[in-house]
């Protein structure tokens, strides 16, 4: 007697015992569908701007009922659709654009007491500041792949959803009150991305978004937790242009990196939470094989390897100056 409907999806939903395939499947569709319709229309440049739009917005999912993650994305793509747009009117890092910035940075700080989808949305907001501010001009049909991105994420989300059910639970990370208080970690937070970004457009405006984005990422409101990530992203980036370097130093057909993109999503979520390093590592390792198949000059690959290692040093040591600014050195006894 065949399965009724509702009995096919109970099967299903118990054949996945957590949500780490899940999340490697979604993270793998995220990136790779806009990423596969930019390069089958021949637009490698929307491809690369689908396939970043979807990453993004991978990291803003988390357990719950649907309408929570459907709200994650709209947060998010409301926080990169603002920082965007701004970045595209006052093109060029003009006065206003540092002013927004450190609001955002501020916000996305401060927020990290908050919520988990009020500080994504300012965190890359600030960061779509950044790439739209520096990048040349955007065409309205590369925006578009950026667009089709959100609308791919949020229809996966509904199917997931509808076949398995609440996405499982990854373990949070403690939420604590830094020991110099909210406000002070804000502000040496803003003034952290800030110095990052002076210094990343002093040294090649179209760089400085990845020396932002250490600093950003690596400052946490906890001082242990924060020179942790910063050595664990350091080697991670090294780990990571080491392979990327290995890897296109081969001259592999088209269809084999590619495989390797679609194969490398699937496993970045699985590490985040007890493997940042190699978290880290396989997020440059996608991010640098995307630029390859995006572009037919090797040599623009040759220096981006060069590049990720000198920004990731850049951000963090700024970030490891911002977390020593961030927390006392005698931080007065915890209570109880």
């Amino acid at each position: 007697m065949p399965k009724r409907p509702h009995h096919l999806v109970l099967h299903l939903h118990r054949s996945v015992p957590d949500g780490a395939y899940r999340r490697g499947l979604l993270f793998l569709l995220s990136v790779g569908l806009p990423f596969l319709a930019g390069l089958g229309l021949n637009d490698p440049a929307g491809a690369l701007l689908g396939a970043m739009t979807g990453l993004i917005l991978s990291f803003g999912d988390d357990d719950g009922p649907l309408q929570r993650r459907l709200m994650l994305v709209v947060y998010i793509a409301g926080g990169v659709a603002l920082g965007g747009a701004v970045g595209i009117l006052l093109h060029g890092f003009a006065w206003p654009i540092w002013i927004v910035f450190a609001l955002a940075t501020f916000a996305s700080g401060w927020f990290l007491g908050v919520g988990k989808a009020q500080t994504l949305a300012a965190r890359f907001g600030a960061m779509a500041l950044v790439v739209t501010s520096g990048a040349p001009a955007f065409h309205p049909a590369e925006l578009g792949y950026a667009g089709g991105a959100v609308l791919c994420i949020a229809l996966l989300r509904i199917v997931d959803h509808l076949v398995f059910g609440p996405l499982a639970q990854q373990k949070p990370r403690p939420r604590r009150v830094p020991s110099g208080g909210w406000l002070r970690f804000a502000l040496a937070y803003a003034a952290a991305a800030s110095v990052s970004l002076a210094i990343g457009v002093g040294v090649d405006p179209g760089r400085a978004l990845w020396v932002v984005v250490t600093t950003l990422v690596v400052m946490q409101p906890d001082a242990r937790a924060s020179y942790v990530l910063i050595v664990q992203r350091i080697a991670g980036t090294v780990l990571g242009v080491v392979a990327a370097f290995a890897v296109t130093s081969l001259v592999p057909p088209h269809w084999a990196i590619l495989a390797l993109v679609l194969a490398v999503a699937a496993l970045i979520p699985h590490h985040l939470q007890n493997r940042y390093w190699l978290h880290t590592a396989l997020i440059a390792l996608l991010v640098l094989l995307i630029y390859d198949l995006g572009t037919a000059d090797p040599r623009v690959v040759a220096g981006l390897l060069v590049e990720r290692l000198q920004d990731v040093l850049l951000g963090g040591g700024i970030a490891l100056m911002g977390t020593l600014v961030a927390f006392p050195r005698n931080p007065p006894p915890e209570e109880g």
